[in-house]
């Protein structure tokens, strides 16, 4: 397996592994397109009218989506929303740390017959390693610790957070889990 970051170089490989693979067991997230947390859509943002993955698109070139790719065999098999957390506009504001400081985890996607076999895990270690070269100061994600499948878990297991050195806090009646870097 190899993590690579998403790019305008790779931005197909992206939308292929959105179009045909990741929801294919859940086809009423198909047209996510992992947008949820830009919204309301940027006011730079002109084509208001346009469909998810075209707002996907534009995103990725203005390079205010990021995450990074797991691939196999040159096929996107995972996919994790990671960027500085005042990039998604629908997250809760912390009060007590900069926001500048702190890079956000939104959601994982794996490929259904990948599942289980730490693809998430390998996303999540290539995250850590660059947020600390990136000069982060932590690391955030906000589980579903109740959650019961994949789906439930499409911001990463809380388990899998608690393994890696995360620690629970809570702010507004929301989990989250970080890692002070």
């Amino acid at each position: 397996m190899q993590i690579v970051k998403l790019s305008n170089a790779n931005i197909n490989d992206w939308l292929e592994f959105f179009d045909a693979r990741a929801f294919k067991d859940h086809q009423e997230w198909k047209t996510c397109y992992c947008t949820y947390y830009f919204r309301p859509k940027l006011e730079t943002y002109k084509n208001i009218h346009s469909r998810n993955r075209n707002y996907a698109i534009w995103l990725i070139q203005k390079g205010i989506m990021q995450g990074y790719l797991a691939y196999e065999d040159n096929k996107v098999i995972g996919w994790c929303n990671s960027s500085n957390k005042s990039a998604f506009t629908r997250l809760p504001t912390n009060y007590d740390v900069e926001e500048e400081s702190i890079k956000s985890i939104v959601c994982f996607i794996v490929d259904k017959e990948h599942r289980s076999k730490g693809v998430a895990t390998s996303l999540l270690q290539e995250i850590l390693n660059d947020a600390k070269e990136e000069g982060f100061k932590i690391v955030e994600a906000y589980p579903n610790k109740n959650a019961e499948d994949a789906f439930g878990n499409y911001h990463g297991a809380y388990g899998m957070y608690i393994k890696n050195g995360f620690i629970e806090e809570t702010n507004a009646n929301r989990i989250i889990v970080r890692k002070y870097l």
